[in-house]
């Protein structure tokens, strides 16, 4: 009795410390969710957003959003994860074995697996097939880092990477592409490439086939680089200015190829310089790397970025603020 009576504190504790960190420890910033998933236009995804909407009824969506809310989460939290939940399942549509690295997005899932009828005639009318569920194990560090690699790529030629998609899957491009996926790219056929890393159901073949010369263009670029002696192109690119999207994916590519073994260090240093616009001002801090507001204990959006580019820097990033998400690995 005595034993079951310890037991049942030990777990109420448990329960109840739990519950403590979830209210300190996670707050997302106040953003706008972005229209259509955020998707780049000139990939021309919006056609899988309208059909990822539509195959989602108002009334589940409502009944899952309901289940999610308690006495510490906030109409925010709920929203930006069923928000980061839904361009999960977009990933789905368009690539084979895709991880779930977020344990917060993976509570969504589950709780969209617990209306059965509602989520088999979604997965049913989205994917054409019933998307089994792949549990989160592990985020940090990430127990699969070639698939996250991928991930990471692909995620971030779809969408627009925000504060909170940074708070919601961890850093951003802390993999490098594995040397087999690159060397697949370089070497097969369209095809080929379609058959082994995406869905060949034929309903977004286009768009899948345009991630696949993007892919091959950069590594050309890449090898076309480090053919001309520029290794040190992107590190003079980034300190004349803000790095865009297109510097960081030429990077990725490049590092991943050629300098893998420190990839982590380099990519770093080129996020430095990498800048995110949300709730109408500019700020320092990247929603692909560097630290989040529950890790150096700066809770809301108001009290201004985690991390500037002065106190994100690799000499005085500490592993309190930034982690190595800034630091030199």
């Amino acid at each position: 009795m005595i034993a079951a009576i310890i037991v049942g504190a030990v777990i109420l504790l448990a329960l109840i410390s739990k519950g403590i960190a979830k209210s300190r420890g996670f707050r997302l910033y106040k953003e706008e969710l972005p229209d259509e998933l955020g998707v780049h236009r000139d990939k021309e995804f919006e056609d899988i957003v309208h059909s990822l909407e539509d195959s989602l009824p108002i009334a589940y969506v409502q009944q899952v959003k309901q289940r999610m809310k308690g006495e510490n989460t906030k109409d925010d939290e709920v929203e930006w994860t069923f928000f980061e939940m839904k361009r999960y399942f977009l990933l789905n549509a368009v690539i084979k074995d895709v991880p779930m690295f977020s344990a917060r997005v993976d509570e969504v899932w589950h709780e969209m697996i617990m209306f059965t009828v509602d989520y088999e005639r979604f997965t049913e009318h989205f994917f054409n097939r019933f998307l089994h569920h792949q549990p989160n194990v592990e985020t940090t560090p990430s127990p699969q880092p070639n698939k996250r690699a991928f991930f990471d790529w692909v995620y971030a030629h779809l969408f627009d990477i925000t504060g909170n998609s940074r708070l919601l899957w961890g850093k951003f491009f802390q993999h490098p592409l594995d040397k087999s996926t690159l060397q697949d790219f370089q070497r097969l056929s369209e095809d080929e490439l379609l058959d082994r890393y995406f869905l060949r159901n034929g309903k977004w073949e286009k768009q899948q086939r345009a991630l696949i010369q993007t892919l091959k263009e950069e590594i050309t670029a890449a090898r076309k680089r480090k053919k001309m002696g520029e290794s040190t192109y992107f590190k003079k690119a980034a300190k004349k200015g803000n790095v865009s999207n297109e510097l960081l994916f030429q990077g990725f590519v490049f590092y991943s190829l050629y300098e893998a073994t420190d990839f982590s260090r380099y990519m770093n240093e080129l996020l430095l310089y990498k800048k995110t616009i949300y709730a109408g001002d500019t700020a320092s801090y990247s929603g692909y790397s560097c630290s989040s507001p529950w890790e150096d204990h700066h809770h809301h959006h108001d009290s201004g970025s985690s991390c500037s580019s002065s106190n994100c820097s690799s000499s005085s990033c500490s592993s309190s603020s930034c982690g190595s998400g800034c630091s030199s690995s």
